[in-house]
């Protein structure tokens, strides 16, 4: 029924659009766009038996012509006049499907194929209706019938051209959206894998004081040496399940998208492009704006990535309250050996009592009064420490309550630059745009 269904679409599709058309040699034949687009559907539905589709189109167009002929001219001889057209359709299916056309690779046997179909189904078409044409010219007239279906084939070719280039270029950015929202998922699994491993020197901690604690204990006291012995066997089972949830993580990501080094130029689009679909998802009335000087790549994108992402995070919500149009400037500038990165916005600020907080692990400000949850307090203290940790660099604030804030960064050029001795290592992820 399904089959049926797009014979019946194709049938009525091609009856409506063989209503643009010419008259030529007499008013009763017709030069179509209809034959266009007939090969057109043949070759996109493929699952379709061509000789069946032929037929149910043909009765299909001859049906609508003769109606419309009757119901305008009121013409009893309408479904005469209009007969010939059946033959034309069915003999063009039957020599799209001799010709195999839909499995022939070579463009030009292709086009050489169609021309054929075209012209000896308009040339019997024509010889049909010879006794409603005067004084006819066989020669002249298949010459004009040649040329018109060398016309609509070249048409053809270029409409069927111009549909996979389409096609292809939709293929193409929804592959590069979705790498560039594997690249924004990689960056946050990055960072909790970051906070993972720091817990694990934590975790480490805990079990050799408890192991200690287990050491010291007198004899005596067996019920207590034995729970603290307990406990820190408990803290190493945590500690191994730790690692094995990291290194999952780790191959999953590797497995997934490994790129050597990305641009800044690239890296900034990712964090536009993302940001500003999630603002307006969101409903907010917020400007992004990026800027940079230069362009350099880097080994370390999905940390850089993750850097900035906290931070335009923790704008967006500070401009949440404010009640005006919001504003968020991410910029970039060199200066001397050192790689600086602004991100400002004009959101209610941070209180003074609280600047000094705020890179401390659990502090947080963002309280939900509907649901009582409260943020975890994570972002600016996974900032800060890979800031000054991994790129050994520095991270300060200046913030005015009720009047905006700007983070500043800044990182060594030295530690964050892809090193151009490593050239042709490994693969860089470039976005298409303009």
């Amino acid at each position: 029924m399904n089959k049926i269904k797009k014979m019946l679409l194709i049938a009525f599709s091609i009856a409506l659009i063989s209503q643009v058309y010419i008259n030529l040699f007499s008013n009763n034949f017709r030069i179509s766009l209809a034959v266009i687009f007939f090969p057109i559907f043949l070759l996109n539905y493929s699952q379709l038996n061509v000789i069946a589709t032929s037929i149910i189109t043909s009765f299909t167009v001859f049906i609508f012509r003769s109606v419309i002929h009757y119901y305008s001219v009121y013409s009893e001889a309408a479904f005469i006049i209009n007969y010939p057209v059946i033959f034309f359709y069915i003999l063009y299916g039957i020599g799209f499907y001799i010709l195999d056309i839909r499995n022939e690779k070579d463009t030009i046997k292709v086009i050489l194929s169609l021309w054929i179909c075209d012209f000896i189904s308009n040339l019997f078409e024509v010889l049909i209706r010879t006794e409603n044409i005067v004084n006819i010219d066989i020669y002249s007239v298949s010459k004009i019938l040649a040329i018109i279906a060398l016309i609509r084939v070249i048409l053809v070719f270029l409409i069927i051209t111009l549909t996979k280039h389409y096609k292809l270029l939709l293929m193409k950015e929804e592959h590069e959206e979705r790498y560039r929202k594997l690249i924004l998922l990689i960056s946050s699994l990055k960072s909790e894998i970051y906070l993972m491993n720091k817990n694990i020197d934590n975790i480490e901690l805990v079990m050799n004081n408890a192991f200690k604690l287990y050491k010291d204990m007198s004899d005596e006291n067996a019920n207590q040496t034995s729970l603290a012995l307990s406990i820190a066997k408990d803290v190493h089972e945590i500690k191994k399940d730790y690692i094995r949830v990291i290194r999952g993580i780790e191959e999953l990501t590797v497995n997934k998208i490994e790129y050597t080094k990305m641009s800044l130029k690239d890296i900034f689009y990712i964090l536009e492009d993302s940001t500003s679909k999630y603002i307006s998802a969101e409903g907010k009335d917020i400007d992004i704006i990026f800027q940079r000087e230069g362009n350099f790549y880097t080994k370390y994108h999905y940390t850089l990535i993750s850097i900035l992402r906290n931070l335009i995070q923790n704008s967006i919500e500070s401009i949440d309250t404010i009640g005006q149009k919001g504003t968020i400037m991410v910029r970039h500038f060199e200066d001397n050996d050192v790689h600086n990165f602004i991100v400002y916005d004009n959101g209610k600020g941070i209180k003074q009592k609280d600047i000094d907080y705020i890179f401390n692990p659990g502090f947080s400000t963002k309280f939900n009064n509907k649901t009582g949850d409260i943020n975890r307090g994570l972002g600016l203290t996974l900032v800060k420490d890979i800031v000054e940790n991994e790129f050994s660099g520095r991270i300060k604030v200046n913030s005015q309550y009720e009047d905006g804030t700007i983070f500043e960064i800044k990182i060594p050029k030295i530690k964050i630059e892809y090193i151009k001795s490593q050239e042709g290592d490994g693969d860089e992820y470039e976005v298409l745009h303009s």
